[in-house]
C-alpha cells in the first residue's frame, strides 16, 4: 500500500514494477499480448469507469484492469488511462506492474491472483501538509468521516466510490474520498478501506492531508475540496474541544435560565396565594361575619 502527501499533478503519483523473475522482452509473445490488452483499456474503461480483461494463454497470458475515479468525466477517464497505460508499458519490463494517477490507475499481471496482493511503502512526509496543533481531536473527526464514507462505498454505491465532508471547527472542513475496484466483494472492499485507514492514521492522522493507494482501494483526505460534486456535511456527535462559547450560545443559555427562574417564582407565588385562601376558607370566625353582611 502506498501513502502520499503530495499535491495533485498530471504526472504519475507512483509506478510500481514488481521485483520478480518474470521479466519479458518487447517483441516476445507476452510483450505483444501486454501491448494489445493495454490498448483496449482506455475506450472500454471510459464508459463505466472500470474495466478488467485478459489476453493470451498459458505463460503468455496477461491480465489487466483499469479504474477511474468515480467523479471524473468519460473524457478525463479515457485520457488518464491512455497516459497510465503508456507509462506502465514504457516504464516496466516485469511480469506485473501498476501505475497510479490522481484520476485513474492501471495494472497488469501474468497471473490473475496477484491482483489481490497487498504491498506497502511509506514515503517521507511532505512539509506542505502541516501538522495539526490538536492531533487527537483531528484524528477522531477524520476517522468518523472516513468510516462513514467507507461503509457507503462498500455497500451503498454501485461505483464503490464515495466522497464526504465533516466540519472540524467553525472555520475548517475535512474532505474525504474512498474508492474500491469493482471486481471485489463488498466485504473485501470494506476490509481494504479499513486497512488503508489504519495506514492513513499512522502516517497522516495529525496532518492536513494524505492519501493511501493500493491495488484494490484508495483513500484520500484534505482540508480543501479536491473532488467534483457536492455533499451534505456530516455532523460529528461531539462539540469541538476548545472552540469556545459564541455570543448567541451565551444569550440562549441566559434566556433559558431566566425563563426557568420566572416559572419557579410564578409557581411559588400561585402556591402561596392558594394556600392562603384555603386557610381563610376554613376559618369558623369569618364565615358568620361575612354572611351577616348580606
Amino acid at each position: 500500500m502506498f501513502i502520499f502527501l503530495m499535491e495533485v499533478s498530471t504526472n504519475p503519483l507512483f509506478t510500481f514494477c514488481s521485483d520478480n523473475s518474470n521479466n519479458y522482452t518487447t517483441n516476445s509473445t507476452f510483450g505483444n499480448n501486454l501491448k494489445s490488452v493495454l490498448e483496449s483499456l482506455p475506450s472500454n474503461t471510459s464508459s463505466t469507469g472500470f474495466y478488467s480483461t485478459s489476453v493470451g494463454d498459458g505463460a503468455d497470458h496477461v491480465y489487466a484492469r483499469a479504474l477511474c475515479r468515480g467523479d471524473v468525466t468519460a473524457t478525463s477517464c479515457q485520457n488518464c488511462v491512455e497516459n497510465a497505460s503508456r507509462d506502465v508499458l514504457d516504464g516496466c519490463r516485469t511480469g506485473e506492474a501498476i501505475v497510479w494517477y490522481d484520476n485513474c490507475q492501471v495494472q497488469y499481471s501474468f497471473q490473475n491472483s496477484s491482483l489481490m496482493v497487498y504491498t506497502g511503502k511509506f514515503p517521507d512526509s511532505n512539509d506542505d501538509e502541516r501538522n495539526r496543533s490538536n492531533p487527537g481531536r483531528f484524528n477522531d473527526v477524520l476517522v468518523f468521516l472516513m468510516n462513514n464514507i467507507s461503509r457507503n462505498a462498500a455497500y451503498d454505491s454501485e461505483l464503490m466510490f464515495e466522497t464526504g465532508e465533516v466540519k472540524f471547527n467553525k472555520k475548517e472542513m475535512i474532505y474525504g474520498l474512498v474508492q474500491c475496484t469493482r471486481d471485489i466483494s463488498n466485504a473485501t472492499c470494506l476490509n481494504c478501506l479499513d486497512s488503508a485507514l489504519q495506514d492513513l492514521n499512522g502516517c497522516c492522522g495529525s496532518r492536513t492531508g494524505g492519501s493511501v493507494l493500493s491495488r484494490n482501494c484508495n483513500i484520500r483526505f484534505q482540508m480543501y475540496k479536491f473532488y467534483n460534486g457536492s455533499d451534505s456535511p456530516l455532523m460529528y456527535p461531539d462539540f469541538p474541544t476548545g472552540a469556545g462559547w459564541s455570543t448567541g450560545m451565551i444569550m440562549a443559555v441566559l434566556c433559558a435560565a431566566a425563563l426557568v427562574l420566572a416559572l419557579l417564582i410564578g409557581s411559588r407565588f400561585i402556591y402561596v396565594r392558594l394556600k392562603k385562601r384555603k386557610r381563610i376558607g376554613k376559618s369558623p370566625q369569618k364565615f358568620p361575619t361575612r354572611l351577616s353582611l348580606y
